[in-house]
């Protein structure tokens, strides 16, 4: 496959497409990219990622990320009351499902700490039957060796 076509491959709808002024590489980078200063992978030079407009990155927002009918934090900033208590709304909705998910982390946490707990008090105890097992085996070895020094065979 030619590198043109790979590249078309890896360019997704809403990348934000430019040519790198140094080497005119035709580069594509995410949207949330905008604004950064990126290596080229050509020609490794320093290259600032060109910026969306406004009504693009507020369009994005929404794709992304706030729930449906809720206003962008772009429209929210702008000042409009009602956009900003619903802005607020989407925000309090998004905080309750971190809290929730952070209480199933820490549960599984909980959960895997005692498992690891246990199997520590397993292990512990598995080294101790392996260590009576060797003492036993220096003894059956000490008492073959007896056995043939007495019968006079060597070992």
């Amino acid at each position: 496959m030619s590198e043109q076509a790979h590249d078309a491959l890896e360019v997704s709808n809403g990348d934000i497409v430019f040519d790198c002024p140094h080497c005119g590489k035709s580069l594509a980078i995410d949207p949330r990219g905008a604004g950064l200063i990126i290596a080229c992978p050509d020609c490794s030079q320093q290259v600032q990622v060109p910026g969306l407009p406004l009504e693009e990155r507020a369009g994005e927002e929404s794709a992304e990320g706030t729930p449906e009918g809720a206003p962008s934090a772009a429209h929210a900033a702008a000042g409009d009351p009602e956009d900003m208590a619903a802005a607020l709304e989407a925000s309090h909705t998004k905080i309750a499902r971190l809290v929730e998910s952070l209480e199933e982390v820490r549960e599984r946490r909980r959960y895997l700490e005692q498992l690891r707990t246990a199997n520590i008090a397993r292990f512990k105890q598995i080294g101790k039957e392996l260590e009576t097992i060797q003492h036993a085996m220096d003894r059956i070895v000490a008492h073959l060796q007896d056995a043939a020094a007495e019968n006079g065979v060597e070992g």
